[in-house]
Order: structure tokens, then C-alpha cells, then sequence
């Protein structure tokens, strides 16, 4: 930990703030591997130390900034207190949709006696747990119900190819399953091919599937196998034929569906990605990208859009370790930052 933190004061100065460390290890959903330290800080590259001997000036007080952009929102509720109103700005700002911010205030404040409602601390306190409460999770699969049956869908460039290969390898050389790749990814080349390139390093079998039947035989082939893990191509919500494809080649697997969608995604295009891959059931939902963005409203609207579980998450390119089984607390901490 101190050659962490001495990396990044070596790197941004001795005026950099330490806002928060973490220890976690790499492997098996942070359970086992090695070690890591993360360091997260903060500098104000224009602020000036003051001399030791220099006069003290009067200065003027500059107007507080807020977090992030003011959009023209509309106010919650006129007859409201102005602690409500200003989180329910907060909120929004966090790219947290109207009706979910609104639903969420509207909550805590019939949990909260009336002399409350202007403690906005008291208030956030309150908010951190129901949002906690609203993203429901799930720990990875136990088998001894016997085999799984997975299948990742999503739009393009969500990665969940990658996403595949993490939860493969993971599974496969730490937790000594045995798990088979199944792709219908066909329309790109280098997704099958990234995908065979990944089932020969975790050693692990690799079948293409180019119509459902040769799925349903790919499944058939792999009936030892602990986990099967389907992977997709990416689909566009606005595509109906797209669609429909994708609901033809699962309509007769029996299989647990991942709804894969970026932390990047934006708020307005969550509600019809939702709507159209809903058309083929979803059980569980993986947010990736996390390491993209610094908003993350989007876990809860699609947790509460979907109304299903979320599986996994994903914070970086690297395989295996890049995937987490969050908790709603953590979560929660992430989407609301602190007061």
C-alpha cells in the first residue's frame, strides 16, 4: 500500500489528495490471487501552496461549484423542501432517469418523519440504502444442480466476448470446472476468431454455430461440460429483423439469458435496449465498461428496467481478473458518490 500511494504522489506531487484505497485480489470474483492495491486520488493543479512567510490576503469567496452539468430540470415537487429539491437535482445529475429519481425520493421520504425532510444527510443516508435495496445481486453459479447454460446478449460493443472469456477463465482454471464455449457470433471473423484464441490459452473447446440447429448439436456435444457459455452477435435495438433472428436461435435452448450493457450506455437508450431484448427473456443482467465512465446511473435503470438480477460486472480489458461480483451496497456507494 505505501508504494502505491508513493507511485502516485511520485506522479502528481505531494499536493495530491488520497480520496480512498482498496485492497482486493484478482481472481475468482476477488476471492483468491494475488494482492492489489488501488489508490484513488485527486489534485487541483491550480492551487498554488502558500509561501511561509507571505502576507495573508482578504480574498472573496467564489460561489460554490457544483459536480457536474445543470440541465433545465424540472422541480420535484414545489411543496417540497429545498433539501428535497437539491437532491433531487443531485440525483438527476448522476444520469439517474426522472421517474426513477422521483420514485426513490418519494420513498425515503415516507420512511422519514416529517421533521426530517430538510436534513439532507439524513436523506442521502436513506437513499444509499434503497438504491442498495433496488439492485438486486447474484453470486456465481453453484453446480451442483448440474450443467449451466448460458447466453450473453446485448448490443454492439458492449464486449461481451471479453465479458465470456473472463467468466471462461475464471471458472475453468481457478475454480477447475469444465466449461465450453459456444459462439453464433458468425457475421465477424475476428470475434470467432478472438474467441478461439482465448478457448486454446484456458484450454477449453470452441464450437461455431452458424444456425440453430448447429447450436442445439453444439450443446449436445458438450454435455460433460460444467458451464456452457453461449456468446452472441451484437444487436441493435432498433433492428426488429435483428431481433427476431436472435429470438429464433434461443426459442428452443433451455438457458440462463445475460443482458450485457455498457456502463457508457445512455439513459435514453437503456429503456429500449431493454424493450427489445426483452422479447427474448432476460434473467440477468452484466454492466461492463465501469473503468469508462465516472456516471453511473445506468446499473440502476436497467436493474430496475429489466427487473432482473445483476450477475457481474466488468472494470477493465483484462482477463480474468477485469470482473467483480458487486454488492448493492457497493454499488449503491458508486451511483451516488459521496454527499
Amino acid at each position: 500500500m505505501q508504494e502505491a500511494v508513493a507511485s502516485l504522489r511520485a506522479e502528481y506531487g505531494s499536493d495530491a489528495i488520497i480520496l480512498q484505497t482498496t485492497q482486493r485480489r484478482r481472481w475468482l470474483w476477488g476471492r483468491i490471487g494475488p494482492k492489489v492495491y488501488e489508490v484513488v486520488g485527486a489534485i487541483d493543479r491550480d492551487y498554488k501552496a502558500p509561501q511561509v512567510n507571505s502576507r495573508p490576503q482578504a480574498r472573496e469567496e467564489a460561489p460554490a461549484k457544483d459536480n457536474g452539468p445543470v440541465r433545465d430540470t424540472p422541480k420535484f415537487d414545489s411543496s417540497m423542501s429545498e433539501a428535497v429539491q437539491n437532491l433531487y437535482r443531485r440525483l438527476m445529475r448522476r444520469d439517474i432517469p426522472q421517474d426513477l429519481t422521483q420514485s426513490l425520493l418519494r420513498e425515503v421520504l415516507t420512511r422519514l418523519p416529517k421533521q426530517d425532510w430538510n436534513d439532507e444527510a439524513r436523506i442521502w443516508e436513506r437513499l444509499g440504502a434503497l438504491v442498495a435495496e433496488r439492485i438486486v445481486t447474484v453470486d456465481p453459479w453453484e453446480f451442483s444442480g448440474g450443467q449451466r447454460v448460458v447466453v450473453l446478449v446485448g448490443p454492439t460493443g458492449v464486449g461481451k466476448t471479453t465479458t465470456i472469456a473472463k467468466i471462461a477463465a475464471n471458472f475453468s482454471l481457478i475454480d477447475a470446472k469444465k466449461v465450453g464455449l459456444i459462439t453464433v457470433d458468425t457475421y465477424r471473423i475476428a470475434a470467432v476468431d478472438q474467441l478461439k484464441r482465448y478457448a486454446e490459452i484456458i484450454g477449453i473447446p470452441l464450437h461455431v454455430a452458424f444456425d440453430p440447429q448447429e447450436l442445439k448439436e453444439g450443446i449436445a456435444k458438450m454435455k460433460d461440460r460444467d458451464l456452457i457459455l453461449i456468446d452472441t452477435a451484437g444487436r441493435s435495438q432498433n433492428n426488429f429483423l435483428q431481433i427476431n433472428e436472435l429470438k429464433n436461435y434461443l426459442q428452443d435452448v433451455d438457458a440462463e439469458i445475460h443482458l450485457v450493457i455498457s456502463a457508457t450506455t445512455k439513459s435514453t437508450d437503456v429503456d429500449e435496449i431493454v424493450r427489445a431484448f426483452g422479447q427474448v427473456s432476460i434473467d440477468r443482467v452484466i454492466i461492463t465498461k465501469l473503468d469508462e465512465t465516472t456516471s453511473y446511473g445506468v446499473i440502476l435503470q436497467t436493474c430496475q428496467r429489466t427487473r432482473a438480477p445483476l450477475s457481474f460486472v466488468t472494470t477493465g480489458q483484462g482477463v480474468p481478473e477485469d470482473i467483480e461480483v458487486a454488492t448493492g451496497e457497493k454499488l449503491a456507494q458508486l451511483i451516488l458518490g459521496d454527499m
